[in-house]
């Protein structure tokens, strides 16, 4: 039907006068659209991505962003990947337990033993640093405005003993597991280089 109500509309435009305009300046007009063009869409507009991904990737204002040299790639079920080709794996060769320090565009492998009691994580769910590990953090400069801790495997509680120390030094807190910490130290990171810092527990721990 539209096909044909289109077809008739030409035959009656089909006139070899010239159209005048209706304003009264008494030109004709050279160009009027014809209703195939009007009713056609419009070919210049770019059309919208199918996949949400591509949406979010032209919305990504972090894009083309420098990424910090200690960027974390991926995490692994036993480790971390840097982008600077860097391999943390837990435990290592020795059965060792090996944690993820990130400081400015630095990177640190953090033994943690049972000896040292370098960490102790009670019922599985509240986690304390030892005071000799978070040391590290006064004797720094800059220190980090943003400190992201990952607590392992699952989401856990960061004992108040280890925020007082952190806080008191200046120290803003991001707290979550390791594999969300690691995606929020990269964004954070990209946008605000060499501020941010990390603290993670393996994956697996």
């Amino acid at each position: 039907m539209l096909r044909q109500f289109i077809k008739h509309q030409r035959q009656l435009h089909s006139s070899p006068s010239p159209i005048l305009s209706l304003f009264g300046s008494g030109r004709p007009i050279k160009h009027r659209p014809s209703p195939e063009q009007i009713l056609r869409p419009p070919q210049n507009k770019s059309q919208a991505p199918a996949n949400p991904a591509d949406i979010l990737k032209k919305n990504d204002i972090l894009m083309y962003s420098n990424k910090p040299i200690n960027y974390i790639e991926s995490v692994k079920d036993n480790g971390f990947y840097l982008s600077n080709n860097y391999l943390i794996t837990s435990p290592d060769l020795k059965g060792n337990k090996i944690g993820l320090l990130l400081i400015h565009s630095e990177t640190f492998e953090i033994e943690l033993n049972e000896e040292n009691q370098s960490v102790n994580i009670e019922n599985d769910w509240y986690v304390t640093f030892n005071n000799e590990l978070l040391k590290i953090f006064e004797l720094i400069h800059p220190k980090p405005e943003i400190l992201v801790i990952g607590l392992g495997k699952k989401s856990r509680m960061l004992s108040i003993e280890n925020r007082k120390i952190l806080t008191n030094l200046g120290i803003q807190l991001e707290i979550s597991d390791s594999n969300n910490a690691a995606q929020i130290f990269d964004l954070l990171a990209t946008e605000r280089p060499n501020v941010i810092g990390a603290l993670l527990l393996p994956p697996n721990m």
